[in-house]
């Protein structure tokens, strides 16, 4: 069987330092979060091998494909894919890549997909950029770093 890729899997353009000093304070006695290299987030609760947690849970993040856009009252936006899959996308990250989200659209998109006319608009290319950072990090995963709860 043919594995579905998205055309484009853009690359993470926030720090990945500044992900894990501000994701590192919110899992503060939640459990914990992993940052991986493309800057997915993966709050799973501490485990013997967070490694080899992080690469199953981004086996299983392929195929997620819905998307909740959170602004943060902190800036940027928090994508959340699952309860425990996230990533974020900063506001300058996104100013610089707005147009070119924009004009690749389709490329972030699975073969057949629509989404409805509400869904349309900034978070809509917000979900659809992030989707493609978790996307390269589900094709290619590698833990940047583990942050204990």
């Amino acid at each position: 069987m043919t594995e579905v890729r998205l055309a484009w899997e853009p690359v993470n353009g926030i720090p990945l330092e500044r992900l894990a000093a501000q994701f590192g304070q919110y899992a503060k006695g939640k459990g914990g979060v992993s940052i991986l290299r493309n800057g997915t987030l993966l709050f799973i609760k501490g485990s013997d091998d967070p490694a080899a947690d992080a690469m199953q849970a981004m086996t299983e993040a392929k195929y997620l494909t819905d998307f909740k856009v959170v602004r943060l009252k902190e800036g940027g936006h928090l994508v959340a894919f699952h309860d425990a899959v996230a990533v974020f996308v900063g506001d300058d990250e996104f100013a610089t890549v707005r147009n070119e989200v924009q004009a690749r659209r389709e490329e972030l998109m699975f073969p057949g997909e629509a989404f409805l006319a509400k869904s349309q608009g900034e978070d809509l290319l917000i979900g659809l950029y992030a989707r493609g950072k978790l996307q390269r990090d589900a094709n290619a995963p590698e833990l940047y770093q583990r942050i204990a709860g």
